[in-house]
This record gives structure tokens, C-alpha cells and sequence, in this order.
């Protein structure tokens, strides 16, 4: 594929109107539309949020990882994580994570949402007031009022 083709970076199906006459041209030609159209289909976002561990779907900025004793630039895949908020207090409110953090985890995005079912009420979190973070095991978010229920999604890479 060609490095300069934006192709690589889209997730839009490609459209061709003109293939090659003979098979021995068409062939190759159409193993690369194939591969294009694979990773056009793959590299979309996966719409599942779910409280166990997944592919989101994305790809990161190339990190260095060793193939073969050689050294060479490769996407990272970036995972997600639901964690699940029975309520929120008041104040700091604690839930684990169950993520296993340690020197390969890279955390790319962390956002959610609380609503408050007897108001009506909701806002993201984190927000202007409200803050959210974590540590090694737990998931921490400081709120002004009270909700229902809350969930933080955590998008991170596994690797170096």
C-alpha cells in the first residue's frame, strides 16, 4: 500500500470502476483493493462499551516494538473498559478498575457520565467541578451532587 495514500487512515469503503482486462494484471490489482477494503472495514471504532476488557477498534500513533529481533514501527491497539458506578455520593466516590496497570499501561482517553433519575439531571464527568482518576487498582471521582449511577470509560494501551 502506499505510504502516501490517505486510504490507510480512512475507514471509507474505496470505490473502483475500472479493473485490468487480463487476469495476470487483475489479480494483483485486486488483492490490494481486498487488503484496502479490510483495513477500511477493521480499522472503525467498535460501538460496544462493556465492564470487561475489549479492542475499542482505534489504533494509536506507532510505538517501537521489536518483530524478530528487528526493531519496527507498528500501531498500538488501544483497549477500553467500562467501569460501573452503582451511585454517586457527595464528595469522592471509589470503584475498582480491575485493569492490570503496570509499566506497558498507557492511558489515551478516560471520560463518563452521571445522571440523577429523580432530577432529570445528568453531566459528563470530568467536568469544570467534578474530577476523575485512578490509580492502580481503583477509579476515583470527586462530585458536587449526588446520582443514580455513573460509569467512566477508560481507553489505554497495553504496551510500550
Amino acid at each position: 500500500m502506499d505510504q502516501n495514500d490517505s486510504q490507510i487512515f480512512e475507514s471509507f469503503l474505496p470505490l473502483y470502476d475500472v479493473v485490468p482486462s487480463t487476469w495476470e494484471d487483475a489479480r494483483p490489482f485486486l488483492i490490494e483493493q481486498l487488503k484496502r477494503i479490510s483495513t477500511a472495514v477493521n480499522i472503525r471504532e467498535i460501538g460496544w462499551y462493556l465492564d470487561e476488557e475489549l479492542l475499542s477498534g482505534k489504533a494509536f500513533v506507532p510505538g517501537l516494538s521489536s518483530v524478530n529481533g528487528q526493531t519496527s514501527q507498528t500501531f498500538r491497539q488501544i483497549f477500553r473498559k467500562v467501569i460501573i458506578f452503582p451511585g454517586l455520593t457527595i464528595g469522592l466516590n471509589t470503584q475498582p478498575h480491575g485493569i492490570d496497570i503496570d509499566y506497558n499501561f498507557t492511558l489515551v482517553a478516560m471520560f463518563g457520565g452521571a445522571t440523577n433519575d429523580a432530577a432529570f439531571t445528568g453531566e459528563p464527568l470530568p467536568n469544570g467541578v467534578d474530577t476523575v482518576s485512578y490509580d492502580a487498582t481503583n477509579v476515583y471521582v470527586t462530585v458536587a451532587a449526588a446520582y443514580d449511577r455513573a460509569s467512566i470509560t477508560m481507553e489505554y494501551l497495553l504496551e510500550v
